[in-house]
């Protein structure tokens, strides 16, 4: 009933949203500052509010900002803006295209319009006459496994857990918006006389003592008294909980004591004050100033007030339990953008080490190039430990992080390969590879489109092993990848018959390949066996045949054989470039193959939907192993001068 009534509500207010959005204030950069750095608890981590923001823009708009239309034209909002209004000023929010649907055929299926732009986005405005259709389907193609969905029907379920997430965070105030009136002729109305309408905190304060004294003399009441009292107490208890509907999942306010861990949301704090001796939450001093808050006006001089006198005391709190040192750093981080920055770096290192390709003569070229290295490196290196210290923890915890440190340690390898053979490949491959493993780290984050930095589970957390194990395991990844990119190299630039005179450079190429081959095989033998001794500490057995085990075995196995082989005469330049490949081939198979399997003990890294793009990289890299056997390509080379 209030979902139905909304959307009537909903399509009045689209109507006058236009001009209502040109006339409505911006938020003062000093409010958004104070709810950016606000703390608050998800996932059993403490973040800055803006994080919280960032990653629900993420999760339905696609992006962390959101562009709003104006008669005046195209509004950026930040995600700390976009959440202030969804909280303070939800019927504006409602007109905002936040949710990215990929075609309009989803939109049509629920009976709405479809936009003419295939892929685009839309507003709770024009969702919200079809809310019922949408929920209906949703719940329904809910019961079916993931993998078993088709592509619409995936839409559909995450479209409507989009729009339940919306909802939620737009209704996570309603209790504090909406004070509580009693009638005239209400079994309430002696408990609250002359209030008009009473606060949630006055009313969680008063009203358990009430229904306990009502309790207490139901025996005197009459039948029709008795029967009233239950009628208008359910009635309130429906009110209540419908206020609270959203606000279960937004945990704000952090305990008083310091044994305690969980923070808790304002349905909590609520629903405390009804246990029968439950503890004291509704004395919370915090939620007063929440009310202040809520009760203002969005964007005026009062509700900048009340907005730093919550923020103050929530940050004074969070601070005394030792959990808010980290949350500024976190903010500065995210606003910084140290990942982004380096990645179009890396881009524009690769059109310096191209020009270096226009001019091979130039020293002065080369040696700029290989500068031009440095800033993105850099500045990856320091963005992996701004993370290590906000979390407190390893480099490598996260698959995400997998994607930044392989991309670290393959652009620090190709560096000292090109210190050592000066043939401008290392370097033009670093280059590529780091602006490649960074826009494939911002892709795969905005697919998942969660937090990045979560709470370590259960089996990872031990900072010893995961320094140890799995940053060796990560950088014998970012080697094994390296040499296949070198291996590509060697054998299209035969196939192609480019540089066909110049022996050196096949036999440099060649030598890099099997360097770093033996440097990926080094860390890989360390890595797996600390892992051995990991799993001998945490499941009793050194091997066990787990499937992420027995990736991580293939890499050395195949590794031994490329090198045991170019030992014993059975694999020349030839064999070596195409193994190099296979072992690209095989990495890739242990770090996402595996996950994907969605089976073992590793299942702290399960991921779905992946199928396709690996056996298309598996495909296109069969193609090139063969190439390495081409006639033309695998024959004898040009011969020393």
């Amino acid at each position: 009933m209030k979902t139905r009534a909304r959307a009537l509500l909903i399509l009045l207010a689209a109507a006058v949203a236009a001009p209502a959005l040109a006339e409505t204030p911006r938020w003062p950069e000093e409010t958004v500052r104070l709810f950016a750095t606000l703390p608050v608890q998800e996932g059993g981590r403490v973040k800055p509010l803006d994080t919280l923001a960032r990653f629900t823009l993420l999760r339905l708009n696609g992006m962390r900002v959101l562009k709003a239309e104006t008669p005046e034209g195209r509004l950026r909002l930040s995600a700390t803006e976009w959440l202030l209004d969804v909280f303070f000023r939800p019927e504006l929010a409602e007109t905002y295209r936040c949710f990215s649907v990929e075609t309009g055929e989803v939109v049509a299926a629920l009976g709405g319009a479809a936009h003419t732009k295939k892929r685009d986005r839309y507003s709770y405005a024009e969702l919200a006459p079809h809310r019922d259709k949408l929920m209906e389907l949703a719940r329904k193609y809910a019961d079916t496994p993931a993998e078993k969905r088709g592509w619409m029907e995936s839409q559909i379920v995450s479209l409507g857990e989009a729009v339940v997430l919306f909802e939620n965070l737009a209704g996570a105030f309603d209790a504090l918006r909406r004070p509580h009136r009693f009638p005239a002729d209400s079994v309430f109305a002696d408990a609250f006389p002359g209030e008009e309408g009473v606060p949630l905190s006055g009313m969680l304060k008063r009203m358990p003592g009430v229904l306990g004294e009502m309790q207490a003399r139901r025996a005197d009441m009459s039948e029709e008294e008795a029967r009233k009292t239950a009628q208008e107490a359910e009635s309130f208890f429906t009110a209540l909980e419908t206020d609270l509907a959203g606000a279960w999942n937004l945990a704000i306010f952090p305990p008083e004591s310091p044994e305690a861990s969980a923070w808790r949301s304002l349905a909590e704090v609520a629903a405390a004050a009804f246990q029968p001796d439950g503890p004291p939450y509704a004395e919370d001093p915090l939620l007063p100033l929440l009310e202040k808050l809520a009760a203002a006006p969005p964007a005026s001089a009062e509700f900048a007030e009340a907005a730093r006198a919550f923020q103050t005391a929530s940050v004074a709190r969070a601070a005394a339990r030792g959990e808010y040192r980290r949350v500024p750093l976190e903010h500065f981080f995210y606003r910084t953008q140290f990942l982004f920055y380096s990645q179009w770096l890396f881009v524009l290192a690769f059109l310096a080490w191209a020009l270096t390709w226009a001019a091979p003569g130039s020293v002065w070229m080369r040696r700029g190039a290989l500068l031009s290295l440095l800033p993105p490196l850099a500045l990856l290196a320091a963005g992996i430990t701004l993370r290590c210290v906000i979390r407190g923890r390893p480099p490598v915890t996260t698959l995400y992080e997998t994607v930044l440190f392989t991309a670290f340690v393959a652009v620090g390898t190709a560096l000292v390969v090109e210190l050592v053979n000066r043939q401008r490949i290392a370097g033009t491959l670093g280059a590529l590879a780091g602006a490649a493993g960074l826009f494939f780290a911002y892709r795969y984050e905005a697919r998942e489109a969660v937090d990045t930095m979560p709470a370590v589970v259960a089996v990872l957390d031990t900072n010893f092993w995961l320094a140890t194990h799995v940053t060796t395991i990560v950088a014998g990844y970012g080697a094994g990848l390296f040499a296949a990119l070198l291996a590509h190299v060697w054998i299209l630039g035969r196939l192609l018959r480019l540089r066909r005179d110049d022996a050196a450079f096949y036999t440099a190429v060649s030598r890099a390949v099997y360097g770093v081959l033996c440097f990926c095989l080094l860390f890989s033998v360390i890595g797996t066996v600390l892992g051995g001794v990991w799993a001998a500490q945490s499941w009793g057995r050194f091997w066990g045949w787990d499937p992420k085990e027995n990736g991580a075995l293939m890499i050395v196995l195949w590794g031994l054989v490329l090198l045991h082989a170019r030992k014993g005469g059975h694999l020349r330049d030839c064999g070596m470039a195409a193994g190099a490949v296979l072992m690209g081939m095989i990495v890739v198979f242990s770090w996402w193959g595996v996950n994907a399997l969605g089976v073992g003990l590793h299942s702290y890294g399960f991921t779905q939907g992946i199928w396709r793009n690996l056996f298309l990289f598996w495909g296109g890299q069969g193609i090139v192993t063969l190439a390495a056997f081409a006639p033309w390509t695998a024959g004898p080379g040009p011969k020393q001068s």
